[in-house]
């Protein structure tokens, strides 16, 4: 008799335990996110709605958590403490990196892209790879990337018309490959001055212009201080939601694949509301006093021409799969990419 109530209670404990939801049985595992930037740019928008989807599907295996607003790490360290382990989820700003991770360099060259669509499928196929598989060296899982509206000028002195406004123009920069076609354009680069310093600059006349995308020198008020808008795609700067590769490795892949499809819409969603919102703010811009130049096509593939021999310098200096990651980004240039092998 005895043996059967023992016998009667093991099964009812089996059963508990077979009936019982996932949560109960073993702990969430909480996933801490580093981010940055204003709350109200489309970017933390499609990013909010991506944590909360993947919290709902996923909720009985992980948590993902926002720290927002830098107060953990801001855009220039977020790398490196996503790479340390310090955080388990970062926010990545893709120009932060490129000491890190030369390679990435390769989809954010200077006036090689015409629009945000070409970035775009450079995160995608044989390009996408390379990306990964050098992020993963450096300790880093790619989550999924969001898309950012082209990067222009702003400048306090006049609208580069022409290639020849550039000629002397102090324009800050935090970009070597930039700085360095700007020296072939005889302007006076300075990269001495981090982004959140530029607005002073600008305003002291230490600088005459800066390089900055529609919507972040909107929300910066780049404007104000400098209110000569010159439309000219100069690049496309990505960020990108990244994971410690040991965490990443100890998340069920169920949880994971729920990440990367969720991560995937969110980045076609940054992909499509950056254009509608590139087009508001040129607009807001132009309400708030800024005057606005769209540079002639002719003008910008003379800028092209010159930034050539720069890229082919960095990819000849990395070799072989720089090379290669050059002339998938390229595909859509009619430009001599021959490189010595």
């Amino acid at each position: 008799m005895k043996n059967r109530v023992i016998l009667c209670v093991c099964c009812f404990f089996a059963l508990a335990m077979t009936l019982m939801p996932r949560s109960a049985m073993a702990d969430v595992m909480e996933l801490r996110l580093a981010t940055w930037g204003p709350t109200s740019h489309y970017v933390a928008e499609a990013r909010n709605a991506w944590i909360e989807t993947v919290n709902d599907k996923a909720g009985d295996m992980i948590k993902i958590v926002d720290y927002p607003g830098g107060q953990l790490f801001g855009p220039g360290d977020m790398h490196r403490a996503v790479a340390r382990g310090s955080i388990d989820l970062g926010l990545v700003l893709q120009p932060s990196m490129l000491g890190m991770i030369p390679m990435l360099q390769g989809v954010y060259l200077p006036f090689a892209f015409d629009s945000v669509d070409q970035i775009a499928a450079a995160y995608k196929g044989e390009s996408l790879e390379i990306i990964e598989s050098e992020l993963e060296q450096r300790n880093m899982v790619l989550v999924y990337p969001s898309f950012l509206d082209g990067v222009q000028v702003f400048s306090n002195k006049k609208n580069i018309e022409t290639i020849e406004d550039f000629e002397g123009l102090r324009i800050l920069s935090a970009s070597p490959m930039f700085s360095n076609i700007m020296r072939r354009l005889n302007a006076a680069p300075d990269t001495s001055i981090p982004q959140d310093e530029q607005y002073m600059a600008l305003r002291r006349g230490v600088a005459e212009a800066n390089a900055n995308s529609t919507v972040g020198g909107y929300f910066q008020r780049s404007h104000e201080v400098a209110p000569y808008y010159t439309k000219i795609d100069m690049s496309y700067a990505t960020i990108l939601v990244c994971a410690n590769k040991r965490t990443w490795e100890r998340i069920p892949e169920e949880a994971r694949k729920i990440m990367v499809e969720e991560g995937q819409k969110a980045a076609m969603r940054t992909l499509e509301t950056g254009k509608a919102w590139e087009a508001n703010f040129i607009n807001e811009l132009e309400k708030d006093g800024a005057t606005i130049h769209i540079m002639d096509d002719e003008e910008r593939r003379k800028i092209q021409e010159i930034a050539e021999p720069v890229w082919m310098e960095w990819a000849e200096e990395h070799g072989a799969t720089a090379q290669r990651l050059l002339e998938l980004s390229l595909g859509h240039l009619e430009l001599d990419l021959e490189t010595e092998k």
